[in-house]
């Protein structure tokens, strides 16, 4: 009797750890699971700017629109129009970037190309973050003033920018640009161009952005006289001038 005991007790204690274990394992399972469900959330806040490897037309990207024109409603004093739409970023919400032409809402004002960005939570409200004037540092060796393009800034509107861009390029190796917005220049004796370029690597590298700028030489040749990356996401200067109602 006492044999049969001390078995049948065995057997339980057997079990009984066989349990423990079994929970455990468990609890182990869930807090890796729970764990590894944290790590995913950090990636995605704290993912990096990805350039727009699509079309930048505004038309084509309208969740960043919808973003922009949250973020701008009510402000007086300086108009924004959204020229590309370069990238975003996701931070419990989006950043987004955007290549825009600015201006003062005052008479005879100039206007500025700008890289500005936006901030959209998860909830749709918007705020604009900051704007940076895209004056080139190219600028600063020129002789000539330099100066914002006051025009349209779709390069295939202006032929004697694509010109000079293109016989620049003509032979070149290595990194492939697509003109996508001509910002301003330098005239006479510079004959300096600065356009807003999607840049490769390679043909079918992903897409980043710098301002290119390009020179027509008295011979008539024409050189890439500076390149700029530009970088996205970088802390740009708070727009508090802009006032809201």
């Amino acid at each position: 009797m006492k044999k049969r005991l001390m078995t049948a007790a065995l057997m339980l204690s057997v079990m009984l750890a066989a349990c423990g274990q079994g929970k455990a394992q468990a609890s182990t399972a869930a807090e890796s699971g729970t764990e590894t469900e944290t790590r995913e959330s950090d990636d995605i806040l704290t993912g990096g700017w990805s350039a727009n490897q699509g079309s930048l037309a505004p038309a084509d990207n309208a969740d960043a629109m919808k973003a922009f024109t949250a973020a701008v409603e009510g402000m007086t004093g300086y108009r924004y129009e959204v020229l590309a739409v370069l990238g975003s970023q996701p931070v419990a919400g989006t950043n987004y970037a955007y290549l825009c032409k600015g201006t003062a809402v005052v008479p005879d004002a100039t206007s500025a190309y700008l890289l500005v960005d936006v901030y959209a939570d998860l909830d749709g409200k918007a705020e604009l973050r900051g704007t940076k004037e895209l004056l080139p540092a190219a600028a600063a060796g020129m002789t000539a003033e330099w100066k914002y393009n006051s025009g349209d800034s779709d390069p295939q509107a202006n032929p004697a920018v694509q010109e000079v861009f293109e016989a620049a390029l003509t032979g070149k190796v290595g990194s492939v640009y697509e003109p996508f917005a001509y910002i301003g220049g330098a005239g006479e004796p510079e004959n300096s161009y600065t356009l807003l370029c999607g840049n490769r690597a390679v043909p079918n590298a992903d897409r980043s952005f710098c301002l290119l700028t390009v020179r027509k030489k008295a011979d008539g040749s024409a050189e890439v006289r500076d390149t700029e990356k530009l970088e996205l996401g970088t802390e740009l200067p708070s727009a508090t001038e802009e006032q809201k109602k």
